[in-house]
């Protein structure tokens, strides 16, 4: 058994969208990303999220997502891991671990401070693992709102 993290490739598609719906589920939520939208994020000369996997003989048994933000109370730049996800056949063997410390270092090198991220309130193996790794929780509340796209939805929204 070898397992590889490494950066997410267009041949992955298949499998990293597998992980990906697994995750949102776990998370009791819908992934809507298409194959052809993952593919085109993968292929993209600056891509909106880095990906990387865990690679173990040809099977993706994990994945993480980098995207950076910035904080205007600190004026700086911050590396946000958007989905650290493992199999759920696969959890307790250090993968979760490797691919944390994996997007920790690529954040690291472009020069931002901190990494930040988010898991459900009641995801307790989750906070346990993240508190394992050093990590510190902060209490806020997430919110999301919906907004309309382009004159269609603006349309029917303002009649």
């Amino acid at each position: 058994m070898t397992i590889e993290v490494r950066p997410a490739r267009s041949s992955d598609v298949a499998q990293l969208l597998d992980l990906i719906r697994r995750h949102a589920a776990y998370e009791r939520l819908l992934a809507s990303i298409s194959p052809v939208e993952l593919a085109t994020i993968l292929e993209a000369q600056v891509p909106p999220t880095t990906l990387v996997v865990a690679d173990e003989d040809g099977d993706l048994i994990g994945y993480a997502a980098l995207t950076f933000d910035y904080a205007l109370f600190s004026a700086t730049y911050f590396g946000h891991l958007d989905c650290l996800f493992v199999r759920e056949d696969a959890r307790g063997h250090g993968i979760g671990k490797r691919l944390l410390d994996h997007v920790g270092r690529l954040a690291a090198a472009t020069g931002v401070p901190r990494l930040e991220w988010q898991t459900p309130d009641w995801n307790a193996d989750g906070i346990r693992f993240y508190e394992r790794e050093g990590a510190v929780g902060l209490a806020k509340m997430r919110f999301s709102q919906i907004l309309a796209k382009g004159d269609a939805a603006r349309g029917e929204a303002g009649s």
